[in-house]
């Protein structure tokens, strides 16, 4: 049960917003002053602070700061009867999650409480996300090392170290065991694995599905980025037999594009601690997909270079026999006319 804690010297008022959210389900601690609320959130976890700006004691606007730096996970909704607009605006630049008018709309608190809940949950991240966090920016490091201006010739010649670096970056940082990269081949447009990691060469090889079949294809097709929580579940791909590579039902898949257009879909599948993907998994894989699209695009432009720079010395070697043949030709022209005078 989420505890609110409630900051107002009116006790009516603490009585009336008490009834009100413990009605809606949640818990409720009630401070007076600000030093009962300082003792409140030392002693028992509170969720958030529906505050009063204008207390006896001090300027709620000055306390919010204060506040918010000690508990920056806490949410704060502000109340007041007296307080103009602007004091509304201003307390939200300072931290507040809402601005609310005595007399309070009690429905209209409980949705802001309840929506605030909600949103510090997906913005806060746990333990894990964190550390999920730290992986990805010291592979993204790692990567970026690897390239370097006196070596960057021979590398994008030879990038498969590049990708296949990448490929290791995300079975690290979202600490699965398998992690493939499909590229379309085009005209047929077909995708094909061209690097992966805890999958055997052989499949590596074989598997490949056309552009708007099955999951990967569908991602190809409408480049969107997937997230299925339970295969088994599924409306659109559920699967009753899970294949025997796969230890469980919930796996990931994200869209590749350069210029607009899709060039190839990664998969990530088996999550090391055999639970299922989340919302904060895939947008990490969804980031990672970006750096990956932007090495292929580069790639691609450097392949593009190298045949305009290959097309250009065969052109200037034509050019030169050209030249040759025509200096042959007039050296020729002129032993004749001095033979001739």
């Amino acid at each position: 049960m989420d505890t609110i804690l409630v900051v107002d010297d009116d006790r009516l008022f603490l009585t009336l917003v008490r009834d009100e959210l413990e009605k809606a389900g949640f818990g409720v601690a009630a401070a007076e002053t600000v030093a009962e609320a300082k003792e409140i959130l030392r002693k028992q976890p509170v969720h958030l602070v529906i505050m009063d700006v204008v207390m006896p004691e001090t300027d709620g606007l000055e306390l919010l700061p204060h506040f918010k730096r000690e508990h920056p996970e806490v949410p704060v909704i502000v109340v007041s009867g007296r307080a103009s607009y602007l004091t509304g605006v201003q307390a939200m630049r300072q931290g507040a999650v809402d601005f609310l008018r005595k007399p309070l709309n009690f429905e209209e608190l409980i949705h802001s409480v309840t929506t605030a809940l909600q949103q510090s949950r997906e913005v806060v991240p746990g333990p894990s996300q964190l550390a999920q966090i730290a992986r990805l920016q010291t592979s993204s490091l790692e990567l970026a090392n690897m390239i370097r201006w006196d070596t960057l010739g021979e590398f994008l010649k030879d990038n498969a170290a590049l990708f296949q670096r990448v490929i290791d970056l995300v079975a690290s940082v979202l600490e699965v065991e398998i992690v493939s990269l499909m590229q379309v081949r085009e005209p047929e447009g077909v995708l094909r694995i061209a690097y992966a990691k805890g999958l055997d060469p052989e499949v590596q090889q074989r598997a490949s599905c056309a552009v708007g079949e099955g999951i990967a294809g569908w991602v190809a097709q409408t480049g969107e980025p997937l997230l299925i929580r339970d295969l088994s579940k599924d409306p659109t791909f559920g699967k009753k037999e899970r294949n025997p590579r796969y230890r469980t039902d919930s796996l990931m898949s994200v869209p590749l594009k350069v210029n607009g257009k899709v060039v190839g879909v990664m998969n990530a599948n088996n999550k090391v601690t055999g639970g299922a993907f989340d919302e904060h998994d895939i947008s990490v894989f969804t980031i990672i997909s970006c750096i990956v699209s932007l090495s292929l695009a580069t790639t691609q432009l450097f392949e593009q270079l190298s045949a305009s720079v290959d097309e250009l010395a065969v052109t200037n070697a034509r050019l030169a026999r050209a030249n040759l043949e025509l200096e042959a030709r007039l050296r020729e022209l002129r032993a004749l006319k001095g033979k001739s005078a």
